[in-house]
């Protein structure tokens, strides 16, 4: 899928404009501050993963703006941002946002959720903070797998809130100054069906990564890597317990669904009393971390810090490559600043890597993201898109 143009009112600083856009590669550039991340931010919108940062909707809305209707009516000061997309479907979508953090999604004229947006225009969004992938901490590399399994399979998403609601239930129990047994027990139960359920997906997802980042055929990842030096050596990934004097499972006795129920409700009875004792949730995924390797050792360990800004865009490769495979729709690459600390060759093998997918990227910057790969370069100014220029 691809954006083909969309249309903006009332969203951040953006001035309001209609804007077409072109398939490959689109760098939106611009000095700090002048609405690169918050463009990004309204295509990320649209394809229904909401505010960037977890951050509120009301704060989309620019406090001056009047989106559209009367005086006093339900629209006033909202924020409206619509699109077309093409591709593997025709879609258009229409997002109108409220101050009071609401959000309505119109597709084709008919009503939508995020999820169905999700599923309708498969992208992946990238911000400074999940560039510190390989090195950051567990949370970023949790919310980058939770994101592909959230677009691979439906239920995800429901079945994760659900999951940590309950998690926050045993929490309360457990800072309880007398915490009640019988209640702590009413929590294992849902926690190792949902839990098996989410481990089960996230191993699903790490397999097929792990072969898309290995795959001989694959020019836009493994051949790239090998050929031309987007990656040293080879990148191997791996889903961590990090759980009280967790080992890691047997691979027959985990597998699948019942399995990695299993192995929670076991790990849930040796963890009991140390749970009373920390007064939190010690076992299960809200717990679970990616470990990158290279060369038999922790990438972290072993890359410089440029080698892994190129191991970050070798595995958003695989993971679109992944929901590429999975979705039989090509994905869109939403990307902030994922060049930053990339030196000129880096920039030049990732737009090259980035191109030979065909899929439709953007990307922001200070100056032109993709070196010599040709695509289309967005000027950006104070909220004001300024010139276009195709290279």
């Amino acid at each position: 899928m691809e954006f083909t143009e969309t249309a903006w009112k009332g969203f951040r600083n953006l001035k309001p404009r209609r804007q077409c856009w072109r398939s490959g590669l689109n760098a939106v550039v611009g000095p700090n501050g002048s609405g690169k991340t918050n463009l990004l931010e309204s295509l990320a919108v649209l394809c229904g993963w909401g505010a960037f940062a977890g951050g509120r909707l009301s704060s989309l809305i620019q406090w001056n703006s009047c989106a559209g209707g009367p005086a006093g009516g339900p629209l006033e000061s909202d924020a409206l941002i619509t699109g077309r997309a093409e591709g593997e479907r025709s879609v258009e979508v229409q997002a109108s946002i409220t101050r009071a953090s609401r959000v309505w999604f119109r597709v084709d004229g008919e009503r939508a959720t995020y999820s169905g947006l999700r599923f309708l225009l498969p992208s992946l969004v990238f911000l400074p903070r999940d560039i510190d992938l390989l090195d950051g901490s567990p949370s970023v590399r949790r919310l980058f797998l939770d994101r592909i399994c959230t677009l691979i399979s439906p239920l995800y998403a429901r079945r994760l809130a659900e999951y940590r609601q309950i998690v926050r239930q045993r929490a309360a129990l457990l800072r309880q100054p007398r915490p009640n047994h019988a209640a702590l027990a009413a929590t294992a139960l849902p926690l190792v069906r949902f839990g098996g359920w989410i481990r089960a997906t996230r191993q699903k997802v790490i397999d097929l990564l792990g072969k898309e980042l290995l795959a001989e055929d694959l020019l836009q990842v493994s051949q790239v890597s090998q050929e031309h030096g987007l990656l040293s050596h080879a990148l191997s990934i791996a889903l961590v317990r990090r759980e009280p004097g967790s080992v890691s499972p047997d691979p027959e006795e985990a597998a699948g669904e019942a399995g990695a129920a299993r192995q929670l409700s076991v790990a849930l009875q040796a963890s009991l009393e140390r749970e009373r004792y920390a007064r939190m949730p010690l076992v299960g995924p809200h717990r679970d971390d990616l470990l990158f390797s290279c060369m038999g050792r922790p990438a972290a360990l072993s890359l410089s810090r440029g080698q892994k800004r190129r191991a970050v865009v070798a595995t958003i490769l695989a993971a679109g490559h992944v929901i590429r495979s999975q979705m039989r729709v090509s994905p869109i690459l939403l990307l902030d600043d994922v060049a930053a600390e990339l030196d000129a060759e880096g920039r030049r093998l990732m737009g090259r890597a980035f191109a030979a997918t065909g899929w439709q990227v953007f990307l922001t910057g200070t100056e032109n993201p993709f070196a010599d790969t040709a695509g289309t370069i967005i000027l950006l100014k104070n909220g004001i898109i300024e010139n276009e220029i195709k290279i």
